[in-house]
């Protein structure tokens, strides 16, 4: 029975109780870890993650999962040192609902006073006057670095939220790269971009019918229109990390297991050539039973 399930069948008093108990037990296997140095956690992202100066790199993170010996904060500037002024990197600032719910419930994006929900280092970005956040109102990322407005400047302007227009496409331009930073492939927006990109020809149809007409407020305090379609949750019946351990070559991605955290590595263009010749196979993260010829 899952999670899910439980919740429904017992009292509120007894999940908040379960829920205590794996919180006690999450933090007292996090303190068992190594404590994570600056030097240690560089040495991961270059060495493991192999980043470098001039990297394009995409960063999907959950520092609740790490056991820092530092302030979370300086990721970022480890990450930026790293990359150097000719690089960029790039985080997903997510709104905090799902993004059907977003949409049905009329909610307006701001570009610059939504909070991100992808997590605190994300928040963080976002907030940093460099950064540039594109303006879509349920799966935008913010930039900093050399090509932040050319990666995010589009976004808005295709319903599909992960076609050509968008900044997890575009990563494929500058031969970008994507981590996870206590996080592994189950944390991949990127393998999204081949479901845009086929579209009809894609064994799967991720999204709900309705094509939706968001209100977004941009840099300048004006409102725009911005239409986008949504992910149906009943269709995300996938496993990312066992279609990439079966199905992609690890120097193209892999998941990571280093001093008891999670992290993985990704090329996006080579990732993306990947799955596309998987879904000519109809071979996808998805299920089988969501698969189109599957519906009645």
């Amino acid at each position: 029975m899952s999670y899910k399930m439980v919740k429904k069948l017992l009292p509120d008093k007894m999940i908040q109780s379960i829920r205590k108990v794996r919180r006690e037990r999450f933090e007292a296997r996090k303190k068992s870890l190594p404590l994570l140095t600056e030097d240690m956690l560089t040495r991961v992202f270059v060495n493991d993650l192999e980043l470098k100066q001039g990297d394009v790199v995409f960063v999907h993170s959950s520092i609740d999962q790490l056991h820092l010996g530092f302030p979370f904060f300086r990721i970022l500037a480890l990450l930026r040192q790293i990359v150097g002024a000719a690089g960029t990197v790039v985080f997903p600032t997510y709104p905090k609902s799902l993004s059907y719910d977003f949409l049905v419930q009329n909610e307006i994006f701001d570009v610059k006073k939504t909070p991100s929900y992808m997590g605190i280092l994300t928040e963080f970005a976002r907030k940093q006057k460099e950064a540039v956040r594109s303006l879509h109102p349920t799966k935008s990322v913010c930039a900093i670095g050399k090509y932040a407005t050319e990666l995010t400047d589009t976004h808005h302007q295709s319903p599909y939220p992960y076609d050509d227009c968008s900044p997890y496409y575009k990563m494929m331009e500058y031969d970008g790269k994507i981590v996870g930073v206590g996080v592994d492939t189950s944390i991949l927006s990127f393998v999204h971009c081949i479901d845009d990109k086929l579209k009809d020809q894609f064994p799967v149809e991720p999204y709900h019918e309705s094509l939706f007409h968001a209100q977004v407020v941009d840099y300048s305090g004006n409102t725009q229109i911005v239409d986008t379609f949504a992910h149906d949750m009943k269709k995300m019946n996938h496993n990312i990390p066992r279609f990439v351990a079966s199905y992609v070559q690890k120097d193209i991605c892999r998941d990571l297991t280093i001093h008891g955290s999670k992290f993985y590595t990704a090329h996006s263009r080579p990732l993306f050539e990947a799955m596309s010749k998987l879904a000519e196979q109809h071979i996808t993260i998805y299920s089988k039973k969501v698969y189109k010829r599957y519906e009645k």
